[in-house]
């Protein structure tokens, strides 16, 4: 790569950085109105939101996506290459995991959203409100998913030197088969699901599968393949490709693994899913343990071209 080539992409870089700063900030700006109005006693207080403080909930975003700003203006400004590689990495993975696999979904998302019909006083959200959410969500997704690669190969240039991967099999490799295993397992029956297929779902509930529900099941799936597929290849060789997916890939299956076990602790659904109780505690559950694994297995590889 000559060095204005390596300009250029330093340069798309940051503006990509930058972009996902300003995208995040209406959402930023929202959340922190929303707090004020659940410490005033406003929000929301049906469904799921009389079990959840509607201003702890919301001044929780308003940290996460505080952080997500400070991560794209650490990718964006000389400064974020000198603070400690974990504080960057961390967010940069948990956040990326959220939201970059989400970004086909987004603005359907929206549309089933705002399609639904309901003009009610107890309708969660207007219009205009889906709609500044969505621009957000989509605006910093792309944008990092921009930024993240070219400061990592600014920063880190030898983990993408592309090094074929040793035949002898070690902990990294075994750690790899293991996590593609368990996304396969993951992967499949969500992909069943989407299609129409009912074998291990709540016959009881299988009303409550609409357009949203058959949607995120089948981005699900693809993602838990794509990570089994990047998992396996870094078994053998580890381009960039296959590298970077696994990071994606991983905090994916991490970041919301970890985020559904939690709220599957602390709220009881108004309307059940058609998944029963022990299904999703699966799902999540070893979402969040495959993303931990294949995590593992890209720092391993990485720190064995960097020794």
């Amino acid at each position: 790569m000559s060095r204005a080539e390596r300009l250029d992409g330093a340069i798309a870089g940051r503006v990509a950085a930058y972009g996902a700063v300003v995208a995040m900030a209406p959402y930023f700006v929202m959340k922190i109105f929303w707090t004020i109005d659940g410490l005033r006693g406003g929000g929301l207080h049906e469904g799921a939101w009389r079990h959840l403080n509607w201003a702890a909930i919301n001044g929780l975003t308003v940290a996460m996506s505080g952080l997500a700003m400070l991560l794209g203006l650490a990718l964006a400004q000389p400064w974020g290459l000198r603070v400690p590689d974990w504080m960057v990495l961390i967010p940069a993975w948990i956040g990326m995991g959220f939201l970059v696999p989400m970004i086909p979904l987004i603005p359907l998302l929206a549309l089933v959203s705002t399609d639904t019909g309901d003009t009610s006083a107890e309708a969660p959200m207007t219009t205009w409100e889906i709609g500044l959410l969505s621009v957000s969500f989509a605006g910093f997704a792309l944008g990092v998913a921009i930024a993240a690669p070219v400061y990592a190969v600014r920063r880190w240039p030898q983990a993408f030197s592309g090094r074929g991967v040793p035949g002898r099999p070690g902990v990294r490799v075994t750690v790899a088969r293991l996590a593609a295993a368990l996304c396969i397992a993951l992967g499949l029956p969500q992909l069943f699901w989407a299609l129409g297929g009912t074998i291990g779902l709540n016959e009881a509930t299988l009303d409550s599968r609409d357009v949203q529900w058959h949607l995120l099941t089948a981005n699900s799936g693809v993602w838990a393949l794509v990570a089994a597929w990047s998992a396996w290849t870094l078994t053998r060789h580890t381009g960039r490709a296959p590298l970077l997916l696994s990071w994606l890939a991983s905090g994916f299956l991490f970041a919301w693994g970890s985020w559904k076990a939690v709220f599957s602790f602390a709220v009881t659904p108004e309307f059940p899913p058609p998944e029963p109780p022990w299904v999703l505690t699966l799902q999540n559950h070893f979402g969040t343990v495959a993303g931990l694994l294949i995590l593992v297995a890209v720092l391993l590889t990485v720190s064995d071209r960097v020794d």
